[in-house]
């Protein structure tokens, strides 16, 4: 019994461990999109006053902090993964794990029976689930934290072993299979340096070894997310990544369907259903109506609301997406909240880029009174034109930021803080 009580603790403990360290290095990735995530929810969740009107302002001061609140969950998530696994603090990394993993059971549960959020974010933008999936993840995972909080005298007081080389490989091979399946391999290459470091560490600092590389975890993923924040995500999960087609991700793929056709019988007054009308089928037969059977689900279009509009209401997006100019979009989904810094040399980017013969225009979603007074507060050389704030937040981790399309194809994608400079556009991108 003993034996059994173990092997099921290292399993709970490795799965946990491995599942939180992946789920917050891609949730790492991008933060500010895991931001929006939060305030999806917590905007939603202030809305359902029958239920919780009493919470109404505190889930406006959550919307309000969304984003640190992000980068803590992030960070926390895979330290919290790294501890367990390194048997650091056992007993207040349970804890921890326990009130994270209600908190989130809760929040999903409500998602999904009041339906207020399709997707949970769980996994950023790699790996989408429904409100109900994530809620029944959460439910697993919540099983096999209560085992490791149980068990945590146990964990605590258990020596490194063989079996713990044996699980180690194992979740590596697991980590490995998760990453290819993201075609990022990132998540692997942490989780084996974390495994390298602890076995290397015990070898000649034993006692303190835990303690040594669950802080240099967090020294590490503050790192990361920090820097995925100031700049791009270093993947990108997005129909908008660079190298995809905007055009194509609007397609999709239909439905394939199979029609029948019930008619009533003249004679007998039977209905009868074909597949096919009947070769002068209103001789004996009168139509009664038509249904339709999906035989093969198809795929929805990645992208459902690009367009870009004139103040006027003019769409020109096809224009945009089929040109085969290169064509630079200054992207600011808030002209209120952009980064001011930054835009004498964007006004400078834009001029040589024009000089060059190529496109620079502005989108935004700010009023287009405001988008003017912008431009003319800020001498900017290019006009601004119209998206929705939704997709310019889906494009773009910036605001503002700098995206190059040629023919709907994604060329290029740059971070305010990370503008190129002309010589480096001409060299690497404005090529024919």
């Amino acid at each position: 019994m003993k034996n059994i009580l173990n092997i099921l603790t290292d399993f709970a403990r490795y799965a946990v461990g491995i599942l939180f360290i992946f789920s917050g290095i891609v949730k790492a990735n991008d933060p500010l999109g895991f931001s929006y995530k939060l305030e999806e929810y917590f905007e939603e969740f202030a809305k359902l006053g029958e239920y919780v009107g009493f919470l109404e302002p505190f889930f406006h001061v959550c919307k309000d902090y969304a984003l640190p609140q992000a980068i803590f969950i992030v960070i926390l998530e895979v330290v919290l993964g790294v501890a367990i696994l390194v048997r650091f603090k056992v007993k207040i990394v349970s804890w921890l794990m326990l009130l994270l993993i209600l908190f989130f059971t809760v929040l999903t549960f409500a998602s999904a029976y009041f339906g207020i959020v399709k997707t949970c974010g769980c996994f950023g933008d790699a790996i989408p689930l429904t409100a109900w999936q994530s809620f029944y993840k959460d439910l697993v995972l919540l099983v096999l934290i209560l085992v490791i909080f149980f068990r945590q005298k146990a964990i605590a007081l258990s020596e490194t072993g063989i079996n713990d080389f044996v699980l180690a490989a194992i979740g590596l091979l697991v980590m490995l299979k998760m990453s290819h399946g993201l075609d990022w391999y990132f998540p692997f290459n942490f989780t084996l340096v974390v495994f390298g470091l602890f076995f290397g560490i015990r070898l000649v600092e034993h006692i303190k070894a835990p303690m040594y590389v669950t802080g240099l975890s967090f020294v590490a993923m503050s790192f990361f997310s920090f820097y995925t924040y100031s700049y791009l995500p270093v993947k990108d999960f997005l129909a908008y990544a660079e190298g995809k087609s905007i055009t194509e991700g609007m397609q999709g793929v239909p439905d394939k369907l199979k029609y029948f056709y019930v008619l009533k019988n003249k004679s007998t007054g039977e209905l009868e259903e074909f597949e096919k009308f009947p070769e002068n089928y209103q001789e004996k037969y009168e139509y009664v109506e038509a249904r339709t059977e999906v035989i093969e689900k198809g795929v929805e279009p990645a992208i459902l609301d690009f367009s870009i509009m004139t103040a006027d209401g003019e769409d020109l997006t096809d224009d945009f997406l089929t040109s085969d100019t290169f064509t630079f979009l200054w992207i600011s989904y808030d002209l209120d909240q952009a980064l001011l810094q930054v835009q004498p040399r964007a006004n400078e980017l834009a001029k040589s880029i024009q000089e060059d013969g190529y496109r620079f225009v502005g989108i935004t979603a700010s009023l287009p009174d405001k988008a003017l007074a912008f431009t003319q507060a800020h001498n900017a050389p290019f006009s601004f034109l119209f998206c929705d704030q939704i997709v310019l937040k889906t494009i773009m981790r910036s605001n503002p930021g700098l995206m190059l399309i040629r023919e709907g194809v994604v060329i290029g994608k740059w971070h305010a803080n990370d503008l190129p400079s002309i010589d480096q556009l001409r060299a690497d991108y404005l090529k024919k």
